[in-house]
């Protein structure tokens, strides 16, 4: 799944009708330019850098953390994990060519990414979702690409929210706010065929006609994983590459 990501997020874009929309039938160029201009928009998110509270739930319980987030397109990574009270419990850093993992018992290197589990650090995620899916859902992304010919479309729940059912694929359900110009919601299958729903919230303005959800939440049958970024995080802000690399490797 390593090489299959997507890249989503939105522009600008003006619905002129009114009322409740009847399910449009496949073929509209107007709506396939709705998704394919969220796609170009997410393609300009390419690093980001936030502080943010992290909450596991599954059958085995609730855990709340703080985390320190750094990513760059397309595999690299740090992640720093803190205890309430300030103590760094773990790292993991990748450079896009081998993931460490340290903690305060041991430090773990893993030499082929795909090896590396992100379970390992958020108890319950899906053993499949690897390093590149991880730096896509942090910078607002799904690991299912958003794309597709078989679709159907109606208004959403929400003001200015259009809803595309896919007929074809693991992909399922992609919801719009074409408003704010990003896809809140992807629903769809994973490779080993569960489910799953991801949901983008609280979105912030970081340019004209361009936002970036401050909540970010997956969720399966029995798990999800939750993402609340502070305020103050900084999409595409510049970014030193050394930060991936040992003192040996720079």
């Amino acid at each position: 799944m390593r090489s299959r990501y997507v890249l989503i997020a939105l522009v600008f874009l003006l619905f002129s009708c009114s009322g409740k929309l009847s399910p449009i039938l496949t073929g509209s160029s107007d709506l396939s330019r709705v998704l394919r201009k969220a796609q170009l928009t997410q393609m300009g998110f390419i690093s980001i850098k936030a502080r943010g509270r992290v909450s596991i739930t599954s059958p085995n319980g609730k855990i709340v953390f703080d985390q320190l987030v750094t990513v760059v397109r397309p595999e690299f990574l740090r992640i720093s994990v803190f205890a309430p009270l300030g103590e760094m419990l773990a790292k993991v850093v990748s450079d896009g060519e081998s993931v460490r993992m340290k903690t305060s018992m041991e430090e773990l290197i893993f030499e082929n990414p795909e090896n590396f589990r992100f379970s390992y650090l958020y108890p319950g995620l899906p053993h499949q979702l690897g390093v590149e899916d991880l730096v896509n859902f942090l910078l607002g992304g799904s690991p299912l690409a958003v794309d597709g010919e078989s679709y159907s479309v109606r208004e959403g729940e929400k003001d200015g929210e259009v809803i595309f059912m896919f007929s074809e694929g693991d992909l399922g359900r992609v919801v719009v706010d074409f408003r704010r110009n990003f896809i809140t919601e992807v629903e769809g299958r994973l490779e080993d065929g569960e489910e799953f729903k991801i949901s983008f919230s609280l979105l912030k303005r970081i340019a004209p006609d361009t936002y970036f959800p401050r909540k970010l939440l997956f969720e399966t049958a029995d798990y999800s994983l939750s993402v609340n970024y502070d305020d103050n995080l900084r999409v595409n802000s510049k970014t030193d590459i050394s930060l991936f690399y040992t003192k040996e490797e720079r």
